[in-house]
């Protein structure tokens, strides 16, 4: 212990030499030792004219600073280099939300990164219900997205910023009240999908909407979107008279519907399913994977029975041949 104490002073002592071998030595000693309280002693070299004594300086600072108080970023948030500043605004979250003062002088920064940072960590404190009122209105779209997402805004206030102008708000709006029993209007969801909000955050909303909405969405949907759109159906549904499936069946989404039918039985779902196995008009591709997905019952005669009917009168040859793969493979077992 008291070896390395020497290391430390002798290392301290020559980081402030005019030999820049010795000074440069003592940089990599004291990173050695891993010492946070010698982290005052690498404040100077923050405006050495040597650029490598610069970034250390900034190295000590990313290294040690989280090991003590948000005070210590006090020289880094004060310091008249941008770049300083926005090395503690990304610190700023590694510290415990206590100490709004420090951050707001960064959030006052002529830098949208110290903004940004600052606000995410100032809305984590306590007490700053008149900074919310501030930022929820600002002018930069994406303080406005971390103001909805802070603990000081109630669902009324998210409700309103589903008008924003800024799709990336209104994604994140969407995102808070997904779980929410707010009812978006047939109005207010045809104007998002028009403005090019993301489909998939919409899918909650429109499920509890009119028939036109729920088949305005599923064609705005994409490959990803239409598994997300499944996966919350089949979550939420599970019935063929329940409307939503309904509605689906009436519009002719059978592709949905068909990804919504895997793994379930019953002489109404079986019925269903065959009819979307043999509606031409449906993706191969999908009929198809609606066929395999049969493998699994090959012993059922009903099964064997209505797959010979579609490998016999199918116009697709790729629905043929998985057909009839499905109506001989009870057999091929049994051999």
């Amino acid at each position: 212990m008291i070896k390395l104490a020497g290391r430390s002073a002798m290392a301290l002592q020559h980081l402030k030499s005019r030999d820049d071998r010795k000074k440069r030595r003592a940089v990599r000693e004291l990173f050695e030792i891993d010492n946070e309280g010698n982290l005052e002693s690498f404040i100077p070299l923050l405006n050495d004219k040597d650029n490598w004594y610069r970034t250390k300086a900034l190295d000590a600072f990313k290294t040690w600073a989280k090991r003590r108080d948000l005070a210590t970023l006090d020289v880094l948030i004060n310091h008249k280099k941008i770049e300083y500043n926005r090395v503690a605004a990304n610190m700023l979250l590694s510290f415990k939300a206590e100490d709004s003062n420090l951050a707001k002088i960064l959030f006052d920064k002529d830098d949208l990164l110290c903004k940004i940072k600052s606000c995410e960590y100032i809305l984590k404190c306590e007490n700053q219900d008149d900074f919310f009122a501030l930022v929820k209105n600002h002018e930069s779209p994406k303080i406005r997205a971390i103001a909805l997402n802070s603990k000081y805004a109630d669902s009324k206030i998210v409700e309103t910023m589903l008008e924003d102008e800024s799709n990336n708000v209104v994604q994140a709006a969407l995102k808070k009240l997904q779980d929410s029993n707010v009812r978006l209007s047939s109005k207010s969801i045809t104007s998002m999908l028009k403005n090019g909000v993301d489909p998939k955050l919409i899918i909650p909303h429109a499920l509890s909407n009119d028939q036109k909405i729920v088949t305005t969405l599923v064609k705005s949907l994409d490959s990803n979107g239409k598994k997300e759109f499944v996966k919350y159906l089949r979550k939420k549904f599970t019935g063929i008279e329940d409307e939503i499936i309904q509605i689906l069946i009436n519009n002719s989404e059978y592709d949905i519907v068909g990804r919504w039918l895997q793994g379930k039985r019953g002489e109404k779902i079986d019925l269903l399913r065959w009819e979307i196995i043999s509606n031409d008009e449906v993706d191969e591709i999908e009929r198809c994977r609606l066929i395999e997905r049969l493998f699994s019952r090959v012993n059922e005669p009903e099964i064997i029975e209505q797959a010979k009917k579609i490998a016999n009168n199918s116009t697709s040859e790729l629905i043929r041949i998985t057909a009839h793969n499905l109506s001989t493979a009870g057999s091929q077992q049994q051999s």
